[in-house]
């Protein structure tokens, strides 16, 4: 019998809250895509989390991190990444015959033979040796 009389209130409290889901958020990034691409219909529910806060949305995707660095380019047709240190990727040999870039399956690193860079084409590079460098673990202070 009480449950007959709540059903009423309960489908009055779901609708409330489509209501309130559903109306924009002045000043509020609610339906900012996130990396994995995740956002709600104007009626979802799940959007009245925003009513009084920022929807938090890293723009730094590794993705496009990975795209902005430059291009190894090596004097050797085999080489190897191992993102460096003990926190690092395992060591990987990466061969470079093919007249393109290849990318480390670890880290997203692109590496190309000398012989076939082309600035123009390719991007910026730096140098082997220099991104041996940079791999190197850095000395604890």
């Amino acid at each position: 019998m009480a449950l007959t009389r709540a059903l009423p209130r309960l489908r009055i409290l779901q609708t409330s809250v489509r209501f309130l889901a559903s109306k924009p958020v002045e000043g509020r990034e609610v339906d900012e895509v996130t990396h994995t691409g995740q956002v709600w219909d104007k009626d979802d529910y799940r959007r009245i989390r925003f009513l009084d806060k920022k929807k938090l949305v890293n723009k730094n995707w590794a993705i496009n991190l990975i795209a902005e660095d430059p291009v190894v380019v090596c004097e050797e047709k085999t080489v190897w990444s191992n993102s460096g240190g003990a926190l690092g990727h395992p060591k990987v040999y990466i061969n470079l015959e093919k007249p393109e870039i290849s990318t480390c399956g670890y880290s997203g690193r692109k590496f190309i033979y000398k012989g076939f860079y082309n600035e123009a084409e390719h991007g910026p590079s730096i140098s082997y040796e220099q991104y041996l460098e940079e791999m190197k673990p850095k000395p604890r202070d």
